[in-house]
């Protein structure tokens, strides 16, 4: 199978690999083309390109901008893709007028935000959440099963589904790193140290994914970026659009994030309430 592929940053130069471990040939399109280099992909010189005669095209990209002129053009081909799979993290709304766009176009159309960061994206063990028709989402298994983890994967419902499960799913990242960090914080000012407090809780009731996955880099004063900061930020943007209502755990949750570099790891948040190893994130 043929795929056209756009985004080559932290999570697409993973996905272009294990694809094409599993035997797919992929054409790639890297908006930056140094991040292209070295990956086992025919290079496109265009969206439009990387689109032609492809089988599925599968994009991943920042946010609904991107992902409308990403899909638009790949529309333009003259045999473009039968099957649409974007795993950026945009507005369902967003999702939604694209798949209609391909559906005129005779495509099928899937939103199918991933979870499990750049680690996750090099063992091939993502989460997905997908939104759009069970047949679309029956002919795009090969490549989910090529990228993620079969019992991590879900069919949401229809076309946007996908993308709201995404987003409740980092509104609780959100809101679970930075109290589990002040909760540590407030033992470590009371004298055990947080490693010590990490290594209680996860052996009782609080323990997360968060305490078990991010927090050994926090703790060791480690913000390289997994999961940048402006990304969580954006997503927590088109989560809060999905409420009518307040949110009073959430916003103050996302308010603790608007300081934070673009470039910082989200985990950098815990320097508000711990004392770290290292300088703060620039």
């Amino acid at each position: 199978m043929r795929i056209g592929f756009v985004g080559a940053g932290l999570m697409g130069a993973h996905m272009v690999r294990n694809l094409a471990a599993a035997g797919f040939e992929v054409r790639l399109y890297a908006r930056t083309p140094s991040r292209a280099e070295g990956l086992p992909a025919e290079i496109a010189g265009s969206v439009r390109e990387a689109a032609e005669g492809a089988e599925a095209f599968c994009s991943i990209v920042t946010d609904s901008p991107d992902v409308r002129d990403v899909v638009t053009e790949a529309l333009t081909a003259d045999d473009p893709p039968e099957l649409f799979i974007d795993m950026s993290t945009i507005s369902p709304a967003v999702a939604k007028e694209l798949a209609h766009l391909a559906t005129r176009a005779g495509s099928d159309y899937l939103d199918a935000p991933v979870s499990g960061g750049p680690p996750g994206a090099e063992a091939g063990t993502l989460a997905f959440m997908v939104g759009g028709e069970p047949a679309a989402f029956a002919h795009a298994i090969p490549i989910f099963d090529a990228l993620g983890d079969p019992a991590k994967r879900t069919h949401c419902g229809p076309v946007g589904t996908g993308l709201v499960a995404k987003l409740v799913n980092n509104l609780l990242v959100a809101s679970i790193a930075a109290s589990t960090a002040e909760a540590l914080g407030v033992g470590q000012q009371a004298g055990v140290p947080a490693e010590r407090l990490r290594e209680v809780v996860m052996a009782s009731s609080g323990a997360s994914w968060q305490l078990e996955n991010l927090f050994p880099r926090v703790l060791a004063g480690d913000h390289a970026p997994g999961f940048r900061a402006r990304d969580l930020r954006k997503d927590l943007r088109h989560a809060r659009n999905l409420a009518d209502r307040d949110l009073p755990i959430a916003d103050v949750a996302a308010a603790l994030y608007e300081d934070l570099p673009d470039d910082a790891d989200y985990g950098a948040v815990a320097r508000k309430f711990l004392e770290l190893p290292g300088t703060d994130p620039a």
